[in-house]
């Protein structure tokens, strides 16, 4: 299928689900029905409490959303055409307008679950879920991932512990060089929480087989591109202020849990030690890709620190101190939850790229966000970063990213080699390695 946004006939191919054998056809035939079956299993259990709550009318909503996510998981597994967003939430013009495109430039027959560019139909699965409840009269605002999200944060609260006291201990009176080793070791803790993902299990707890302290300096043979030490040399060390005077780092958010915890443990230190004066947390506007961050996990996971108090509620006093100040943002803009590769932002949501321009420095974290950056598509392994950005630049970027999808660029020429060298693209799906690249 075409770019459904702009001409790209001297680009690579998108990724997409029409070729049995790879790690996107499993995803299409296995992964979604398998997230959305839990979600159904989550609605059964959870009903009698809805009724509770609510009251027996809650049970018709209940019994909506179970009969749609099985019609949609039905539709999954057969390959039949993608239909019209039929609530009325969430940018649904958008959806049905691009959707109308997709069939006039390919025909119905050719806009299926499997035929469609993959980025396009795994960000209109989630935005047709979110659909089901949408429409209901009490579950409107209900966190279907919720109850995933909070386990993942339980299960690691040790780590988040480390992490907190180690800031704690490290941040004053440091030397040149050891601030550098901190922002390594930070930054690693960053790239590596990137394992907790709770979308490529399907919404299986999954574990960090350590703390990400202990493991930041031991992984680094499975950093396939490795721009940590010019990023902090070049950047995090000496942030220039932007018009407005501020050194403003953003961070575009990947998962909730541990992960979002280890983003905010470094953005507090690079407050702290006022490398930074300003961050903005950039996440998702609804339920989304299982375990990414929205408002209300922000805001949970704050009060989930204050709750536990020791050095949990020391952290929740001075993350919370710095949003009343307005020094710590959660912004939610709802092109994050669009299906377009971010070339595409400047035309499509040019005040969000508008707000991007005002950072320093932008770290975007995850497998999702790197699949945006680079348009999702096959790119040779050794095209440059900054080529497979396609023009997307608002301001310096660095990318953190385990790979978990068939798509990857900027490898140095022998890694590249190497890689490709490999007997299949298992090496691409695990998150096994990882890349840390930087654009500017």
């Amino acid at each position: 299928m075409g770019n459904l946004f702009s001409r790209d006939d001297d680009l690579p191919p998108k990724l997409h689900g029409g070729k049995e054998g790879t790690f996107v056809f499993y995803t299409i035939a296995e992964r979604w029905p398998k997230t959305i079956a839990k979600i159904v299993d989550h609605f059964h259990r959870k009903r009698r409490d809805f009724i509770d709550q609510y009251g027996e009318e809650a049970d018709l909503d209940v019994k909506s959303v179970i009969a749609e996510l099985s019609e949609l998981r039905y539709r999954i597994a057969t390959d039949k055409p993608l239909e019209n967003i039929d609530d009325t939430s969430y940018s649904y013009e958008m959806w049905n307008n691009l959707l109308a495109q997709m069939r006039a430039e390919n025909g119905e027959d050719d806009v299926t679950w499997f035929k469609c560019d993959w980025l396009f139909g795994e960000c209109y699965m989630y935005r047709r879920i979110v659909g089901c409840t949408a429409k209901t009269k009490y579950l409107k605002s209900f966190d279907f991932f919720m109850e995933q999200k909070v386990d993942g944060f339980n299960s690691h609260v040790e780590q988040i512990r480390d992490g907190i006291k180690y800031i704690f201990a490290v941040a004053d009176n440091l030397s040149i060089q050891q601030e550098r080793e901190t922002l390594e070791v930070l930054l690693k803790m960053c790239l590596w929480g990137n394992r907790c993902d709770l979308s490529l299990s399907c919404g299986d707890a999954t574990q960090l087989s350590q703390s990400p302290i202990d493991s930041a300096r031991q992984l680094d043979s499975y950093i396939l591109c490795n721009d940590l030490g010019t990023a902090i040399e070049m950047f995090l060390l000496k942030l220039k202020p932007n018009k407005k005077g501020l050194k403003e780092f953003h961070i575009v958010l990947d998962n909730a849990g541990p992960e979002l915890m280890g983003d905010l443990i470094f953005a507090e230190y690079l407050m702290q030690v006022k490398l930074v004066d300003k961050t903005v947390l950039h996440g998702k506007e609804y339920p989304y890709f299982v375990s990414d961050v929205t408002g209300a996990d922000f805001e949970w996971t704050l009060a989930e620190l204050k709750k536990r108090g020791d050095v949990f509620g020391t952290m929740y006093s001075k993350l919370s101190t710095r949003v009343k100040k307005g020094q710590l943002v959660f912004d939610d803009h709802r092109f994050w939850t669009y299906p377009h590769p971010y070339c595409q932002m400047k035309n499509v949501a040019p005040e969000l790229y508008s707000h991007l321009r005002d950072a320093s420095l932008i770290m975007f974290k995850g497998d999702l966000n790197y699949r945006k950056l680079v348009g999702d598509r096959d790119w040779p392994y050794g095209t440059p970063f900054k080529t497979a950005l396609c023009g997307f630049l608002p301001a310096p970027i660095l990318a953190l990213r385990t790979l978990k999808s068939e798509t990857v660029a900027g490898l140095p020429d022998d890694v590249a080699e190497r890689m490709e060298d490999e007997p299949d693209q298992k090496w691409m799906v695990t998150g096994e390695y990882g890349i840390a690249e930087l654009a500017y």
